[in-house]
């Protein structure tokens, strides 16, 4: 759980963040503490700013004016990467979000960091990798608000982590584990969030981490004997040939059942090392309900017409 007793200075690049996003940036920001520091940089004289202007004291943020002093320098950067380093000489907050999709923040965000310093990302999926990974934790506001640019960039494509690279760092996970492959829920969320300073389960359309694991074909998601959520690796060759063996003894069997003590026996027989701890089961009967296609009655495993 965050410690939401932390000092937070907001920094805000309007050259690149658009008011649209201004509540999403909020609500992210009150699982992480208070923003004590609420700052916008920007040329205020320019029209295409004044989106701004309409949120701004609803939401007290201060507006810091940069003139463009020369034409096709970015003077609003210089002027935010400033602020911020004298925000952290004054030691007066602990966590720096600095919310904008441009890369030149890079730097000033391994700087914070390397000042011990937290810092929180936001832009939107577009945003370069070097910038998200430079911070401790990125949010793509595009896709956590669901509202996109009208005119997106020319070019431009998601930097979102790739499921595929997610499953796989998991199976790494799962490979490098003892008993049975498995590996608390919390571990490996806090895992893949050091790995990949951008991963939330929302990016890729659910609200809970576990609905997310469970997504995935390559490994599942089992309650242990601790009452703990936990992930196992699917195994799946393995386990469709032993739910195919069980469902060929209920075919051949009188009336289509058997007693769930004779199916472990005849799966011990049949696969010598075979262990339901293996796939995550405290029981062969939970094991046993799991398999599409059976139910247990009883003490009998049933084939369903």
């Amino acid at each position: 759980m965050e410690n939401t007793n932390r000092n937070i200075a907001l920094l805000i690049d309007s050259d690149n963040i658009s008011p649209r996003y201004v509540e999403t940036v909020f609500d992210e920001l009150k699982s992480i503490g208070t923003v004590t520091v609420k700052r916008i940089y920007g040329d205020w004289t320019r029209d295409d700013v004044k989106g701004w202007k309409t949120v701004l004291p609803e939401y007290a943020i201060q507006p810091m004016q940069q003139f463009a002093n020369t034409v096709g320098k970015n003077s609003t950067d210089s002027a935010m990467i400033i602020d911020a380093m004298d925000i952290l000489y004054r030691d007066t907050v602990d966590v720096f979000c600095l919310a904008s999709s441009d890369s030149d923040f890079t730097r000033l965000a391994v700087r914070l960091r390397e000042s011990g310093k937290q810092v929180v990302g936001m832009g939107e999926s577009k945003t370069p990798k070097a910038f998200v990974n430079a911070c401790d934790s990125f949010r793509y506001l595009d896709v956590l608000s669901g509202k996109t640019d009208d005119e997106p960039a020319s070019g431009a494509e998601s930097s979102i982590t790739p499921r595929l690279q997610i499953e796989e760092e998991i199976l790494s996970m799962l490979s490098r584990g003892e008993a049975g492959s498995r590996v608390l829920i919390s571990v490996v969320k806090e895992y893949l969030q050091r790995k990949f300073p951008d991963f939330d389960e929302r990016n890729y359309g659910f609200s809970k981490f576990s609905n997310f694991l469970k997504s995935f074909s390559s490994f599942r998601v089992v309650l242990d004997g601790a009452h703990n959520l936990c992930l196992c690796e699917e195994r799946s060759v393995r386990r469709g040939e032993i739910e195919a063996f069980v469902k060929s003894l209920l075919q051949k069997s009188r009336g289509k059942r058997l007693n769930i003590g004779e199916v472990n026996t005849r799966l011990t027989e049949r696969f010598k090392d075979f262990s339901v701890k293996a796939y995550g089961y405290r029981q062969i009967k939970l094991f046993l309900s799991d398999i599409d296609g059976v139910e247990i009655e009883d003490c009998d495993l049933v084939l369903r017409d």
